[in-house]
């Protein structure tokens, strides 16, 4: 029997192991922090509230409940992560299909990713070989050990380029601000180290700034607002089930 295996787009999350050739440690997966995104989502929010009802209660259907339950156990959840962000499953080589396998490819077949041929025995082989050559030069245009590039055919890709670090800088700033409101921009700029920041000296005379502190304040509260206008666009973004999402 043929094996079909799925794969994700972007390393998928581990839990017990910190980094193999497809995974990564959770905390540092990019799926983690879509799920971290859809949580500070108000509206959402309010339909896990409600058992699923509301505004958001098709994307729940999906996503389900992510208040009530930890990453872990949300993303193993009748296979839940597979579900949502996984590509359809492909045979892991190239192989002859029996008839226990027609019902895989039924399930998963995409045909930008795979490739199905009838090939009757009964015909000679050198014409076999020469309409197998013509059928994948028309198909398969990659180099020799080049793979093909594609888009994503998961339920739920990720979306447009994106730096890990950035998404979860904006999300630490978002989080601070909605926990200390009365902070000033370039304070959280400070307490997070975002950019530049005030020395012992300049953070004691308050009193008295010179041009080179007012500058960094300056500096500090620009790339903090930055921040806090991609997190609110990509947490806008989760509750239309896309992630980053245009920004």
């Amino acid at each position: 029997m043929t094996v079909f295996l799925r794969h994700f787009a972007h390393p998928h999350p581990l839990f017990r192991k910190t980094k193999t050739r497809s995974g990564i440690a959770w905390q540092e997966s990019v799926y983690y922090l879509w799920w971290e995104y859809l949580r500070r989502h108000e509206g959402y929010k309010q339909t896990c509230e409600k058992k699923g009802r509301g505004r958001y209660a098709a994307l729940y259907k999906s996503f389900g409940d992510v208040h009530t339950i930890d990453f872990h156990s949300w993303w193993i959840k009748n296979g839940r992560g597979a579900q949502l962000f996984a590509e359809p499953a492909v045979p892991i080589s190239v192989a002859s299909l029996t008839q226990d396998d027609l019902e895989q490819v039924r399930r998963y077949w995409d045909d930008s990713s795979m490739l199905i041929i009838a090939v009757p025995l009964n015909l000679p082989k050198r014409f076999i070989e020469q309409k197998m050559k013509t059928i994948l030069d028309a198909h398969h245009a990659g180099k020799r050990g080049i793979r093909r590039n594609k888009e994503s055919r998961a339920l739920f890709p990720i979306t447009n380029q994106f730096s890990f670090h950035s998404l979860q800088r904006a999300l630490a700033v978002y989080d601070l601000k909605g926990q200390k409101p009365d902070l000033k921009l370039w304070e959280i700029a400070q307490q997070l180290k975002l950019t530049v920041t005030l020395d012992a000296e300049e953070i004691a005379s308050r009193g008295k700034q010179t041009p080179t502190a007012i500058e960094k304040k300056n500096t500090m509260s620009v790339a903090v607002s930055r921040k806090l206008k991609q997190a609110e666009t990509i947490i806008e973004n989760v509750g239309k089930g896309l992630f980053p999402g245009p920004m």
